[in-house]
């Protein structure tokens, strides 16, 4: 009993050094009430020659690190202008944990190149430029209002690049965001290229009176940060798209949105033109054999019958109850696939497409793998995924999962 006693004691005191402890003066408190003092950002050595940016790697930036009263963990980002006073600059957009920056060459051709397109009024055709440009470190914690501190400005006496923005092309992919997504970036969802199309995309949307919108970024488009203009036509009645790209329908619910991108690298301008469809999604192959309706899964040398299993245009058109899903009428359903009517195993698997005008159905097909509808696009052909007699394929297009069961 005593021992027990003995041990409880230390316990206790234990608790209490460390309760003490926890309210030391000393303990790091982050004081913002006051401006963080700027940080001093030092001069490269090679600062007074010049860096020819089509053939500079990377350049080194340090400086000291914020004074926040105990060890943080600081965000750093690099600014670049071609005026002194580090008007309009632009960020680069790799951050750094440490104040050691090695910045890509790349990163800083295309924010001079920016620079020179608003400040001195060039043209594409004008480049390559030669200029001095000023650079500040902007640091601050991540997530800590008023934390945020600024460097000094260096100078780099002589920069020259080539017109460094890159090529206007189509965005690979184009995210989809509206109501079916929750209006939330964070959920919107890709397109996908029409295998051997680069500029054609397709994705199946929930569209209605309140509308889409597209972007190469999982936030509200900004294609005017590279200096590309876009404009946006639709060319299926019952939709429109306004100049800012936002698509309505007049009837809400499932469609095919099929995009053609017209780019002009010279005008750095694209124009994207949209167009609807009923969204009907398909079986092919060898799980819906089934001899008894003459769905056959190879050739009959014997017959000359043709694999009807892997012949597209003859299931849509005749054995549509066998290979098309039914598309829901809730914004959030499932497309259910009829039961298989063969058993899969190996090389023909349970495969699924949507049909793009003039273009063979294995350019947009697409299947479920671990929960997950993953899209062929430009890529080879996918893996077989078996099948059982009876089981049902769900495909959620709002999220972009599903199963067969």
């Amino acid at each position: 009993m005593k021992k027990l006693s003995f041990l409880a004691s230390l316990l206790m005191g234990a608790l209490l050094f460390t309760a003490c402890d926890a309210d030391r003066d000393d303990n790091p408190k982050l004081d913002l009430s006051k401006a963080q003092d700027p940080i001093q950002l030092n001069t490269p050595i090679f600062a007074g020659g010049t860096y020819d940016l089509e053939y500079t790697d990377s350049i080194v930036f340090t400086c000291t690190a914020p004074n926040y009263g105990f060890p943080a963990t600081v965000t750093y980002v690099v600014q670049l202008s071609m005026d002194e006073d580090m008007t309009r600059p632009n960020e680069l957009p790799s951050t750094y944990s440490n104040n050691r920056m090695v910045v890509p060459g790349k990163e800083l051709a295309i924010a001079t190149t920016k620079q020179a397109l608003d400040k001195l009024n060039m043209k594409q055709d004008q480049f390559p430029v030669e200029s001095p440009i000023y650079m500040r470190i902007r640091a601050y914690i991540d997530g800590v209002e008023g934390s945020e501190t600024l460097s000094n400005v260096i100078k780099l006496n002589n920069v020259r690049t080539k017109f460094a923005l890159p090529d206007v092309e189509m965005p690979n992919p184009l995210y989809v965001c509206g109501n079916f997504t929750d209006n939330d970036w964070e959920k919107a969802v890709p397109s996908t290229p029409v295998n051997s199309a680069p500029n054609t995309h397709w994705r199946i949307v929930w569209i209605d009176g309140d509308g889409i919108l597209t972007s190469p970024n999982k936030s509200a488009a900004d294609y005017a940060d590279d200096y590309i203009t876009t404009t946006y036509s639709c060319k299926t009645a019952g939709f429109n798209v306004d100049e800012n790209g936002k698509l309505t329908a007049t009837t809400p619910g499932w469609y095919i949105m099929v995009i053609d991108a017209a780019v002009d690298n010279d005008k750095r301008a694209m124009q994207l033109t949209f167009s609807f469809q009923p969204a009907e999604v398909w079986l092919i192959g060898t799980s819906i054999v089934n001899p008894e309706v003459g769905i056959l899964g190879k050739d009959d040398p014997e017959t000359g019958m043709t694999a009807n299993c892997w012949n597209e245009s003859l299931l849509r058109e005749e054995y549509a109850e066998y290979v098309k899903f039914e598309t829901p009428t809730t914004m959030k359903g499932s497309f259910v696939s009829p039961a298989l009517t063969s058993p899969v195993d190996g090389d023909g698997g349970t495969r699924a497409y949507v049909k793009i005008k003039n273009n063979d159905w294995w350019k947009s097909e697409f299947f479920v793998f671990s929960g997950k509808i993953v899209y062929r696009g430009a890529g080879g052909d996918q893996e077989r995924v078996n099948g059982n007699v009876g089981q049902k394929v769900y495909f959620n297009f709002s999220d972009d999962t599903g199963e067969l069961k």
